[in-house]
């Protein structure tokens, strides 16, 4: 926590994504990096024509963060995927709720 799922991508980009953004990331949400899960999500997009070519499409799930550190995962995410040669991005943030989430039976 938090889980970093990614679509659109190749595997390899989303293991190597896991190594080269942990200890960032972990520095802009002010967590240890072995605290991020990256979650590779095989998938194929399509519109009305059939398959179609799509950039990266990532969900960050996590407890409520101030905009300023969600401002700075995005941008990380963002220029990681740019760096491989994406135009862009997807960057999704989903908030858990502490009652509703749970490790090892018990809520936070």
């Amino acid at each position: 926590m938090p889980q970093i799922i990614v679509k659109g991508v190749k595997e390899e980009e989303v293991k190597a994504l896991a190594v080269d953004t942990s200890a960032k990331l972990g520095q802009i949400v002010d967590c240890p990096p072995d605290w991020f899960v990256f979650d590779y999500v095989q998938s194929k997009f399509f519109d009305e024509t059939g398959e179609i070519k799509h950039w990266p499409v990532v969900q960050v799930w996590w407890f409520a963060r101030p905009q300023e550190v969600q401002d700075g995962v995005a941008t990380t995410l963002n220029d990681y995927f740019k760096s491989l040669g994406y135009p862009g991005s997807q960057i999704s943030f989903h908030i858990f709720e502490y009652i509703s989430y749970y490790e090892e039976g018990e809520h936070f």
